[in-house]
């Protein structure tokens, strides 16, 4: 099967949305983005997420979303993997590297230097993937409260 890893487009609206709602539920959330929130972001010339996708010509195989942000403790940009994600019926397929290694390029074309990310503590799957990828590990806590 030929996969491609390239940036999300307009028509890709619907299977990514998809796969979004998906995430989260594999997460054990919910995803209170909609249908027409994630058009519109693609739609965007600068959108605040850029969004990787691996694609075969039948469908969305997953997707990696970067934002960017600032450390004031080092005073530099940062890029946050926000999200990455593949369908478990193809995973174990390496697709999960290569958006991984896309995510890493299109933050050095941003101009960070560096990337960071969160996975849930219960996923040691995710975790032994990010650990072969040379990634290190914090251990903070992430609070949210909505405003």
């Amino acid at each position: 099967m030929e996969i491609v890893i390239r940036q999300a487009e307009i028509g890709d609206c619907t299977g990514l949305y998809g796969l979004i709602i998906a995430h989260a539920a594999f997460e054990h959330g919910q995803a209170s983005l909609s249908h027409d929130d994630l058009h519109h972001l693609l739609n965007q010339p600068s959108p605040a997420s850029r969004i990787i996708v691996a694609a075969s010509p039948a469908a969305l195989l997953g997707y990696a979303a970067l934002t960017v942000d600032f450390s004031l403790w080092r005073a530099r940009y940062w890029a946050h993997l926000d999200c990455l994600f593949v369908h478990e019926d193809y995973r174990g397929q390496a697709i999960g590297g290569r958006l991984f290694d896309a995510a890493k390029a299109l933050a050095r074309t941003l101009g960070v230097d560096s990337m960071e990310w969160q996975t849930p503590s219960w996923n040691e799957n995710a975790a032994g993937f990010y650990r072969a990828k040379q990634a290190s590990c914090t251990h903070k806590m992430r609070f949210f409260l909505p405003l």
